[in-house]
């Protein structure tokens, strides 16, 4: 009889351990989690990316720069608010150069420290902007102290999940130098071709040339329809019409098209195969790491380097 007593004994604590088990398992539930991706102090607009797994409209979302500087997600675009996983929006919102603490709100309980509420936050240039102390509290900053340091744009690079000032990273601006002109992308499907100016001045680049080889080229002022005169951290889309399999494209200061100085060709990249026309001259003028080295996959093609980096290893 005992040994039947202790066997029912064991039993129930046994289902009672397996009841415990069951309430404490967390089930992840798919949701949209939206994020601030990108801060442009120059063009004044802010990128906002849906990193969760599930679509949200995020119309009555709202912007906020501090007390009584805010701005409804709705307002501050002409296009479609309703973000799918992956996708971003850009918003114009009259931000400071040089200094800012900038919040997303999901209402406009704007003293609120509920994480619900209170979605994102960034803050740059200086510590103890508006806001910081909230985000902070509802965990979306890691530190009052902490802020997003040299130039605009100010890009994000964490997951979904990553708070705080080490997830961010500025655009470094090579100062009191002349307009250092990349081209940013080359997107072969729409034939467009980005140009940015990664130095410390304004530059005109209406007499730039791009170049795909011998006999194949456009000036600058003849691809655009708009001013092709940069501020730092400005960029301007061109038109041009390139191969989609395999091409090599040049920027040129100049129409001499011949020279390794760099001075005069001032950029180049290379994808689909190797050795594209005028390779050799870029090599030369360090305008590209080597003549087989070609960007792969598709296009659009992006420059994720700095003001003075050549080469494929910069891109992506």
């Amino acid at each position: 009889m005992k040994n039947v007593f202790l066997l029912l004994t064991l039993t129930a604590l046994m289902m009672g351990c397996s009841s415990d088990d069951d309430t404490n398992t967390i089930v992840e539930v798919d949701q949209s989690i939206i994020r601030i991706t990108q801060v442009n102090t120059d063009t004044n607009e802010v990128v906002i990316s849906n990193l969760g797994t599930t679509s949200k409209d995020v119309g009555n979302y709202w912007l906020c720069l501090g007390p009584g500087t805010y701005v409804q997600f709705s307002t501050a675009t002409s296009g479609t608010t309703a973000l799918s996983p992956n996708q971003s929006i850009t918003l114009s919102y009259d931000v400071n150069p040089t200094s800012g603490g900038l919040s997303i709100f999901s209402n406009n309980t704007f003293g609120s420290t509920n994480p619900e509420i209170l979605l994102d936050y960034i803050q740059w240039g200086a510590a103890n902007q508006a806001r910081a102390d909230q985000a902070v509290t509802a965990g979306r900053w890691d530190d009052v102290n902490s802020f997003v340091q040299d130039g605009s744009p100010y890009n994000f690079n964490g997951q979904a999940n990553q708070f705080g000032g080490a997830f961010w990273e500025g655009t470094t601006v090579v100062n009191n130098t002349p307009g250092i002109v990349k081209i940013a992308q080359v997107n072969t499907t729409t034939d467009e071709i980005s140009l940015t100016n990664l130095g410390g001045t304004s530059i005109d680049v209406g007499d730039y040339w791009l170049c795909l080889g011998p006999g194949t080229y456009v000036q600058v002022s003849n691809a655009t329809s708009g001013s092709t005169n940069l501020n730092p951290n400005q960029s301007i889309t061109l038109s041009y019409d390139v191969n989609p399999t395999a091409d090599g494209l040049s920027l040129f200061s100049t129409n001499t098209f011949g020279s390794t100085n760099p001075d005069i060709l001032v950029d180049y990249v290379q994808w689909g195969a190797a050795n594209q026309a005028r390779v050799d001259q870029a090599v030369t003028a360090g305008r590209w790491d080597n003549a087989t080295n070609f960007l792969q996959n598709g296009s659009p093609y992006n420059f994720n380097g700095e003001a003075n980096d050549f080469g494929s290893t910069f891109w992506n």
